[in-house]
């Protein structure tokens, strides 16, 4: 049997200190994931300065969510240290999913999860130095590192022992999908950035798709038309019916489409349905508002196809069932899984008509 690359290595007891070690900047290898590449700020998103965003939306846009770095090393271990601006730290989610950092290695072609960083609850300490994983082969191994998903990231340099090599690699995945949404597309409330819906179905598929969420700001504003109409995509796909009230729906969903099929002739838009359950809502009048903002999001989908070539609409309900969420407002892991056995097949299915596959 071939010998497992795997050793599950838990976070290690033993010190840092005491092994011999080399650092290397993070930007020195491979950051992928973003919206629009940054060169001045290569742990951001997208390059905010020349965009209408406001202030709370440029500090989302700062957020790492999404992004990851690759990279092949002979290292026996790989450690991290890394720096961070907390952007509110949030009771709802895993001091891992806000602020940590998320190991795969690849492993018969396959990306399988290693070890995730584990995080002292204390808001004040933002800088950070862990060992990942240990007692690994030293054989040439390729890594990729999930990056914080709810922190503005400062710095990065990967640990490796002194002697070691290591290099960058290209991202291993094809194509690149934009996926705009919610706080659900951010990854509230994953435990870790690996197990957000966009990295699973990109490790699933072997398709980039690329985090663009902006937790409980995804309203279809004008300033995010503007990105997405300028963003070099082979498709986009929108969570954007969570966050705004059916008025607000009705009032943008159509200029936002036409918008988005001018910029992008001939490329698929595929829009979901609120992942959130009716059945979820226990409070009456919150129950109206969420079952309005359904029907509403579904009547005008259903009038823009039959305007717009190209345009997709995944109205499925219950995605992630009774017991998927973690807060009655966001999936827990069982519910991200539950919504990407739903999504997945659905959008793969698109794409493929489009040579994305």
């Amino acid at each position: 049997m071939k010998r497992t690359l795997l050793l599950i290595a838990a976070l290690c007891s033993l010190s840092l200190s005491a092994v011999a070690q080399r650092w290397v900047d993070a930007r020195d290898l491979a950051i992928h994931g973003h919206t629009q590449k940054c060169e001045q700020h290569p742990y951001h998103r997208i390059d905010h300065a020349a965009t209408n965003l406001n202030k709370k939306l440029a500090t989302m846009a700062e957020e790492a969510a999404g992004l990851y770095v690759t990279f092949k090393t002979n290292s026996s271990f790989v450690a991290a240290s890394w720096s961070i601006v907390p952007h509110r730290t949030r009771d709802n989610m895993s001091m891992i999913m806000q602020r940590g950092l998320d190991l795969y290695i690849k492993q018969d072609g396959e990306w399988r999860y290693t070890q995730s960083s584990r995080i002292t609850p204390d808001p004040a300490v933002t800088s950070y130095k862990k060992l990942l994983v240990k007692r690994l082969p030293k054989e040439e191994k390729e890594f990729m590192l999930y990056l914080p998903g709810w922190s503005e990231v400062k710095s990065l340099q990967i640990g490796i022992e002194e002697g070691a090599t290591i290099e960058g690699t290209p991202s291993p995945f094809r194509h690149k999908v934009v996926v705009y949404g919610s706080s659900i597309t951010h990854g509230a409330c994953a435990s870790r950035a690996g197990m957000t819906y966009t990295a699973i179905m990109s490790r699933n598929l072997g398709i980039d798709f690329i985090n663009f969420g902006f937790a409980g700001q995804c309203m279809m504003q004008p300033e995010f038309l503007e990105i997405l109409q300028k963003c070099e995509a082979d498709a986009f796909i929108f969570d954007t019916f969570s966050n705004p009230s059916a008025k607000v729906i009705e009032a943008r969903l159509t200029n936002f489409v036409e918008g988005m099929t001018k910029a992008h002739p001939g490329k698929p838009l595929i829009f979901m349905q609120s992942a959130i359950s009716l059945e979820s809502c226990v409070d009456p009048g919150r129950r109206a508002k969420r079952a309005l903002r359904f029907d509403t999001a579904a009547r005008l989908m259903k009038e823009l196809q039959k305007q717009y070539k190209d345009i997709y609409f995944l109205d499925v309900k219950d995605v992630i069932g009774k017991d998927g969420s973690a807060d009655n407002t966001h999936p827990n892991d069982l519910g991200f899984s539950r919504f990407v056995d739903t999504y997945q097949p659905k959008i793969a299915k698109i794409l493929k008509k489009y040579g994305i596959k």
